[in-house]
């Protein structure tokens, strides 16, 4: 089924947000959907997520796949930062710590 999953996304590329993008869950999903040839934004606060786990997706990734991924200093509390960040998505995942 998961091979199913990404031959279906590597097919039929979208533009995905991930809310938390700089922590560990949402930077290792960033990565993933990456390798698989999807357009990202992130959006992180910094509350609890660090630059270093971005450099570690950009290391990890292709240049060509990097060039996918848009990043957006934000709060998922602000509504003009979730209003950019959602524009022209497809599909988001949200990663929220309280």
């Amino acid at each position: 089924m998961y091979n199913q999953i990404q031959t279906h996304l590597q097919s039929s590329p979208r533009a995905w947000l991930v809310t938390g993008a700089a922590g560990f869950i949402g930077s290792n999903l960033t990565e993933a959907l990456l390798k698989l040839n999807q357009k990202v934004v992130g959006l992180d606060n910094f509350s609890t997520g660090y630059q270093h786990n971005l450099d570690q997706v950009k290391a990890l990734v292709t240049p060509e796949q990097w060039l996918n991924f848009s990043f957006i200093e934000g709060d998922i509390r602000n509504l003009p930062d979730c209003r950019r960040a959602c524009d022209g998505i497809d599909c988001s995942v949200f990663l929220v710590w309280l």
